[in-house]
């Protein structure tokens, strides 16, 4: 009897041991499908294409940009950003410096983006300074596809010094 208890739970840890890998090696896995998405919105970003853009995002996502605009749906996420980079967006580069993912369930990730863009022209087509910021995205899994559900992206700004004290 001692042997069967025994082979059971030698059975039983070793289970256990080839599913915890199994899970790692599948987070592992969804980890990079969703940072391909992070990626592909930059890359399609610096190709300027707006429709393979708006294609990361689900068809009812919400996206809200650097100074509070919120776009509902994909297709007006789309038709915004085309105005946008038919405009001053035209010559921006943009840079992920960093991506960081979290899941907060199996099949839901948020993702902080820390960017750099370059190439912005302002009123007069005058080339602004580069700007730095954090993009967030919600990224769910959608049938087979991780897709963009939300994002919100926001401008770093330096803070004013404040005045010294005499």
């Amino acid at each position: 009897m001692r042997q069967i208890v025994g082979m059971a739970l030698l059975f039983l840890i070793a289970t256990g041991t080839v599913l915890s890998q199994e899970s790692a090696r599948n987070q592992k896995a969804d980890e990079a499908a969703v940072k391909a998405v992070t990626a592909g919105s930059v890359d399609a970003w610096n190709r300027h294409d707006m429709r393979a853009f708006a294609a990361l995002f689900a068809q009812d996502a919400d996206f809200v940009n650097v100074i509070g605009m919120w776009w509902r749906g994909r297709a007006e996420i789309q038709k915004e950003h085309e105005t946008l980079h038919a405009t001053r967006m035209k010559n921006t580069r943009l840079m992920a410096a960093e991506t960081v993912v979290r899941f907060l369930r199996p099949d839901v990730a948020v993702v902080h983006v820390r960017w750099e863009i370059t190439g912005e022209t302002g009123s007069e087509s005058k080339i602004l300074p580069p700007r730095k910021g954090i993009l967030m995205y919600v990224v769910a899994k959608i049938g087979d596809d991780w897709l963009v559900t939300a994002a919100q992206n926001t401008d770093i700004l330096e803070l004013p010094k404040p005045p010294t004290q005499k």
